[in-house]
């Protein structure tokens, strides 16, 4: 091969590998790094964090809300499939055992009313999925949050984290207290 040929496939090997960096880096949680990811949030359903995130949804036309969002987070609306997931996935966390847990919001009817409003204005890859945990969870019933957790965290391509238990109510109770201590 000659020089030129060498040069030329060294230089897309290493543009396709900077272009893949920078595709992970931008759909990292950056609650991981120590930063204010989109999974971040208040634990009591009050007031929650300052930090916005934008979230675009396949260049279709969005309002930005953040009062509206029980989430407390400035995003665009429709949500995008990954907040979806980020939403139910973090709520989830309240009810399971897992290794690793990085996010967590408390589940009320009011996040899972936004979220479920949510499905009726917009169109989701995993629409079945989001809206039977979502339908349950309304009905008060969270006998399957674990399966429930991991269908999304499969979802999300998890590797650490899987769901292996639920929480006993008074283990939930010590999670959610938990999570209000680090919080402030």
């Amino acid at each position: 091969m000659s020089k030129k040929t060498v040069g030329i496939i060294i230089g897309s090997v290493l543009l396709l590998t900077a272009l893949g960096v920078y595709i992970a880096v931008g759909s990292l949680d950056m609650s991981l790094l120590g930063g204010k990811g989109t999974e971040q949030g208040s634990n009591d359903g009050g007031v929650e964090q300052t930090a916005t995130t934008e979230v675009q949804n396949d260049g279709e036309d969005q309002e930005e809300v953040k009062d509206g969002n029980p989430f407390g987070e400035k995003v665009k609306t429709p949500l995008s499939e990954v907040l979806m997931q980020q939403y139910i996935h973090a709520m989830s966390h309240q009810k399971v055992q897992a290794k690793e847990k990085w996010s967590y919001f408390k589940i009320t009817d009011e996040r899972i009313d936004f979220l479920l409003n949510q499905l009726e204005i917009n169109k989701y890859e995993h629409e079945n999925t989001y809206k039977e945990i979502l339908t349950s969870w309304k009905d008060g019933d969270f006998s399957d949050a674990v399966s429930d957790h991991n269908k999304i965290w499969r979802i999300q391509e998890g590797t650490i984290g899987k769901a292996t238990g639920l929480l006993s109510p008074k283990a939930e109770e010590a999670y959610i207290s938990e999570q209000k201590k680090e919080k402030r």
